[in-house]
């Protein structure tokens, strides 16, 4: 509900601003509508009603006094500490729901942004490879070369490579958060910065190289079949060819530079896949036109020696007569047959006098073993990474990229398997072998076998090397902008502004590549900087599947890593690891993703040592589900070394528990004089290293009402703060949570704080087939002033982002009046805490030295010191939150499997009585029931 036409209300207490407090701008979101940004309404006292007021009960009671000092929002006082430096659900909202996948890594990142889809988003992107290319100038040698059995296992392998990247690429792009601007930025959100960091050099050289490449390929065109006279640059031979190679290659890449530098608008076509269709359909075409009845005659036959320019045919023969001897000539082109394609099955060595380069310079470059050729065909697949470049850009991330990667790159595979096979089975293996079409006259063998024109393949291979180009500069600039802004490489700050200077860094190195002079000599250290960045994704995207964390939970259906369990090795070498393992541990704090609670189980044993709360044991298990560290600790009261026996007793005991529940993990049982102490030492000194425990599970002590012991409630308290002054966060049990099939549903309510923790547990809880049919619903708290529907569009958004699949709902809470009923039973709440204290007084004496609490003082004297005959007004504001928070959890909430809901701070700077108290109103009536609190570990942010 919005507050509009009601006066403001003043922020006391040091809680958090109302929501027409100024927050940042988001790119992606505009202001708040007018309704979401109004005042907050007045805060009004209004007294309770004269005569007898009726309580749960029924019982009269006194009429209440009017509030006075109320520090926040009625229904929230039970939270009015925490509210202090935790914000509430609504604020929080705000401002982590608005999010803008276009990071300040995309080139319009200051322009209005068009929304791509699956086809102009993804799939060109990753079609901008040099395949047209390399079909063009070195697929017809590799055939002829390397046979077709060759050439067909390096397209397999092509195949089997890009798809199994698409794959891994996929379920990066579908886990979690969707990062924008480039490949970076996706890689290191996902798999972190040490593997985005690598992956993302080695992609970056490959860029570079890649744009060197498409450079040399477009020289070669030109000085080879376009302009052979062009070649005028000084040399001899080989040495000849390489420096026109240079020279030309270092001006193309200057026009690529140029292209780079355009506006988007001007260089968003899709040249890459034009080239390539137009050299496919050209091959095709030409294959067809020789297959059909009635097609041209064999105009062309090959020469009596190798190496010889091709003739015409002495006579015209008809379609398919060709001789199939060795006797008389031989057609090159007799189109397709299976007996020639059973004649280039095999590998050939290549003959003298077929290497003959530009210029009439014999190319001396000839090795043909698989090596080689597969080094001169991986190119072909260099597109992969290029499917995520303007992921900040894609309507819908999660399905354009596996649909756009996966689909390129079986496109690929099926377009250079279609050529090798078309080559093989349509032109003589003397012919294919010709690498620069010297015995065609300027002709390449691709060309010769096309239809209609020669040019069509070299226009399509030219359109391949400047899409190819312009997308390996676009791509390693901004991957260049990437690195430099992570400060993943000590780079200069320059890089990581605008882009201008990472485009001219980019061009630069890919200069680099074009000294080499040939494309011959630049694939093979292209493939391997390919190569070495698939390896890195593939293996960062395995690891995180086979030790899956609950940032790693990628939505991508072919997506699927076996769960395994490692083995034992050798003690020395296990030892060694772990001491590894430690001491890395120790560089700082794991990333925001990666976090999970790693637990402290605390468990009290009876006398004859046995656990007393077994169910803890069961949920501390379906919590971890076999994964994380699980640590069960419990204090025997006594001393050492007398009690050693007893302690080595409950040490099996705690760890036949953890059998039978079916967990694994470490047992820690301290021997202390009192139990108080011994678990406040336990928990801050359990762990090894930066390996402890940041969450503590205990059990809710249902009976200490009923206690002898007057000082249970408060060590309960204390063991409260000590954990939470400790950075660890706080799970507290209430009911057999844990025991049995759970089934039906488990809500989660968010009332302040974060809430990381709380919608990290149903994420956590639904690994476990226990809970694996438990629907999740997720709650929330609108006051007077919130805005119900777009709160709950923000809890929808948030809790989709965090890969919950929740029922979202937002309960309202209006201002309502303090009743008669709180009042009394607040007050027998302070009755019932100043006995304990007499109680307390009486066993241990008076302590004039010690100053009792604030909360103390507050409830025996009023403002000018004499005594209260009423209740506190802070402890009825507590009280009367309690009650409206467990009135909407119970008409919200009727039975379900279990809810897990926010605990308030423990009141300091002495832990009071009144803590369980009010933890006793906010519970009562419910099922089973998880206090949450996170600690100063818990991950920040969204």
């Amino acid at each position: 509900m919005s507050g509009a036409g009601r006066g403001p209300r003043p922020w006391r207490g040091g809680a958090e601003p109302s929501e027409s407090s100024p927050e940042p701008p988001s790119p992606s979101s505009s202001r708040p509508p007018p309704s979401d940004t109004s005042p907050s309404p007045s805060e009004e006292t209004t007294p309770p009603p004269h005569g007898p007021a009726h309580g749960r009960g029924g019982a009269a009671t006194h009429p209440a006094p009017p509030e006075a000092g109320l520090a926040c929002d009625r229904n929230l006082a039970l939270f009015e500490e925490e509210l202090a430096t935790r914000p509430r659900v609504p604020a929080l909202l705000r401002r982590i729901a608005p999010y803008s996948a276009l990071s300040p890594d995309s080139d319009d990142g200051h322009a209005p942004r068009r929304l791509l889809g699956t086809l102009r988003g993804v799939a060109v992107p990753s079609l901008q490879t040099l395949l047209g290319l390399v079909l063009v100038l070195r697929l017809p040698w590799v055939v002829g070369t390397g046979g077709v059995l060759q050439a067909t296992a390096i397209g397999l392998l092509l195949g089997a490579c890009a798809v199994l990247t698409a794959v891994s690429l996929s379920a990066i792009a579908t886990n979690g958060l969707d990062p924008g601007g480039c490949p970076l930025g996706l890689l290191s959100g996902a798999l972190g910065p040490e593997a985005g960091g690598a992956v993302g050099l080695c992609a970056f050289l490959s860029a570079a190289f890649a744009a060197a490449a498409a450079a040399l390929g477009a020289a070669e065109i030109l000085l080879v079949y376009v302009a052979p006279q062009a070649a005028v640059l000084p040399g001899r031979g080989r040495g000849a060819r390489l420096n026109n190679g240079r020279g030309y290659g270092a001006g193309l890449l200057g026009l690529l530079g140029l292209g780079a530098a355009a506006p988007p608008a001007a260089r968003a076509a899709p040249l890459g896949p034009a080239g390539l269709l137009l050299a496919l359909l050209g091959l095709q075409a030409g294959a067809l036109r020789a297959a059909l009845p009635g097609g041209p005659p064999h105009a062309l036959c090959l020469p009596a020696q190798p190496g010889g320019r091709l003739q015409p045919c002495p006579t015209a023969r008809p379609h398919g007569a060709g001789d199939n001897g060795t006797q008389g000539v031989r057609p090159a082109f007799p189109g397709p047959s299976a007996r020639l394609l059973a004649q280039n099955l095999w590998p050939r060595p290549p003959e003298p006098g077929l290497g003959e380069g530009p210029g009439g310079a014999e190319d001396d470059d000839n090795d043909s073993s698989f090596g080689v050729l597969l080094g001169l065909s991986l190119p072909t697949a260099s597109g992969v990474l290029w499917g995520c470049s303007r992921s900040g850009e894609l309507r819908d991330i999660a399905r354009s990229v596996p649909a756009g990667s996966l689909g390129a790159a079986v496109a690929t595979a099926l377009g250079y398997l279609s050529a090798a096979l078309l080559l093989g089975a349509s032109v003589e293996g003397q012919l294919l072998r010709d690498k620069f079409g010297g015995s065609l006259r300027g002709t390449p063998v691709a060309g010769a076998a096309s239809w209609p024109s020669p040019w069509v393949p070299l226009a399509g291979a030219l359109l391949s090397a400047a899409g190819a180009g312009l997308q390996a500069l676009l791509g390693g600039s901004r991957l260049l902008r990437g690195l430099a802004r992570t400060r993943a490489l000590p780079l200069p700050h320059a890089l990581g502004r605008g882009r201008l200077w990472p485009l001219v860094a980019t061009a630069a190195v890919a200069e680099l590549g074009v000294l080499l002079g040939s494309l011959d000599l630049l694939a093979p250290v292209l493939s391997v900087f390919w190569l070495t960045s698939y390896l890195g994704v593939n293996l960062a995207c395995a690891l995180q599947g086979l030790l899956p964390t609950p940032g790693w939970s990628p939505r991508c259906r072919l997506y699927h890593w076996a769960q395994s369990e490692w083995g034992e090795g050798l003690r020395g070498l296990s030892l060694s690891a772990a001491r590894f393992a430690l001491l890395r541990l120790e560089d700082g704090q794991p990333p925001a993703p990666s976090w999970r609670p790693q637990l402290l189980v605390l468990l009290k044993l009876d006398e004859e040592l046995r656990v007393r709360q077994p169910q803890l044991l069961a949920l501390a298990a379906q919590l971890q589900a076999g994964k994380g560290l699980t640590v069960v600790g419990s204090v025997i009261p006594g001393d050492l070394p007398q009690d050693q026996p007893r302690a080595r007793a409950a040490e099996r005991a705690l760890r036949e528990g953890l059998a039978g529940a079916g967990a694994r993990g470490f047992v820690q049982v301290l021997v202390a004089p009192a139990r108080g102490p011994g678990l406040a030492a336990l928990v801050q000194g359990c762990g090894l290293g930066a390996l402890r425990p940041n969450a503590v599970l205990m059990g809710w002590p249902h009976g200490w009402r009923r206690r002898h012991d007057p000082t249970a409630a408060r060590r309960f308290v204390e063991l409260l703060r000590v954990a939470g002054a400790g950075g660890r966060a706080l799970l507290v049990a209430k009911g057999p949570l844990g025991a049995g099939a759970p089934g039906g549903t488990l809500d989660v309510w968010w009332v302040v704080g974060d809430g990381r923790l709380l919608t990290l547990l149903p994420l956590l809880l639904r690994q476990h087939p226990a809970w694996r049919g438990c629907r999740v619903r997720l709650f929330t708290v609108a006051l007077l002033e919130d805005n119900s529907v777009r709160l709950r569009r923000l809890l929808e958004a948030v809790a989709r982002r965090r890969g919950l699949p929740a029922q979202t709902h937002v309960v309202e809470l209006h201002d309502s009046d303090v009743s008669a009923y709180t009042y009394e039973r607040t007050l027998m709440m302070e009755q019932r805490s100043q006995m304990l204290r007499q109680m307390r007084q009486a066993q241990r004496g008076p302590a004039p030295s010690q100053a009792p609490s604030a909360g103390e003082e507050e409830e025996e004297e009023e403002e000018g010191g004499a005594p209260r005959r009423g209740p506190s007004p802070g402890n009825v504001r507590r009280m009367h939150a309690a009650e409206r928070l467990n009135e909407a959890v119970g008409r919200c909430s009727g039975g379900p499997a279990g809810a897990a809901g926010p605990a308030p701070r423990p009141p300091g700077p002495r832990p009071l009585d009144n803590y369980l108290e009010f933890l006793e109103v906010l519970t009562e009536g419910l099922g089973p029931v998880l206090l949450v609190r996170g600690g100063d570990g818990d991950p920040p942010g969204p």
